[in-house]
């Protein structure tokens, strides 16, 4: 697989060129979001929180960005095929000071490892946990694991717009439209340990589905 650190030098102004335009874009997006949409918060408030690792479903990456534009204290592990380029630069246009490259099937082990290491030296996380390609509403266990290592809790996000378009895909991404609502549904925090990995698994899934 080419990835976005392996990319000949031939093909580098264009990879670039490529990866800059359209994170651009999904920035701008974003940031229309956020200054046009209604934001509403439910449940726990991240003020006052040290840590966290943020999870969410894949498919609400879209308002997950346009509510969350400041990410300057998060560390990211994220998939490193040459394609994701473009989100890599909007992770680092919000302010994401480490990307950790390495998804489930590459390089995730070592990208766990090291995202784990910077949660030790005090950042947080957000990340999709049924990404980066389902099965869809499957959750895997890498916020788990996280937070059992760390010891920083995990903080499960709920996103429901009043407006918004379905993409097709594995996914079925949600995209808010503009001057719509933004509501956000914070659990409260929840610290994994070996004992009750599962019991956790079980109810993170619900959660996220609303089932609870």
């Amino acid at each position: 697989m080419r990835r976005v650190d392996n990319v000949s030098l031939l093909l580098r102004p264009l990879f670039y060129l490529y990866g800059w335009s359209f994170g651009l874009l999904l920035y701008a997006f974003s940031w229309l979001l956020h200054r046009t949409c209604r934001i509403e918060w439910r449940g726990t408030t991240l003020k006052g929180q040290p840590q966290y690792i943020l999870s969410i479903w894949h498919e609400a990456l879209v308002p997950f960005f346009a509510v969350f534009i400041d990410m300057s204290d998060q560390v990211w592990m994220n998939h490193p095929a040459w394609y994701m380029k473009p989100i890599h630069v909007l992770l680092r246009l919000t302010g994401v000071q480490h990307i950790c490259l390495g998804s489930s099937g590459n390089s995730g082990k070592e990208a766990l490892a090291n995202v784990i290491g910077y949660l030790g030296k005090g950042y947080s996380t957000s990340l999709a946990v049924d990404g980066p390609a389902g099965p869809y509403h499957e959750l895997k266990p890498g916020c788990l694991i996280m937070s059992r290592d760390t010891g920083v809790p995990v903080i499960a996000l709920r996103f429901e717009c009043s407006r918004y378009h379905r993409l097709r895909g594995w996914d079925r991404k949600i995209v808010p439209y503009p001057f719509s609502t933004i509501m956000v549904t914070a659990s409260e925090p929840w610290i994994v340990t070996d004992e009750n990995m599962q019991e956790c698994h079980d109810r993170f899934t619900a959660w996220l589905n609303g089932s609870v």
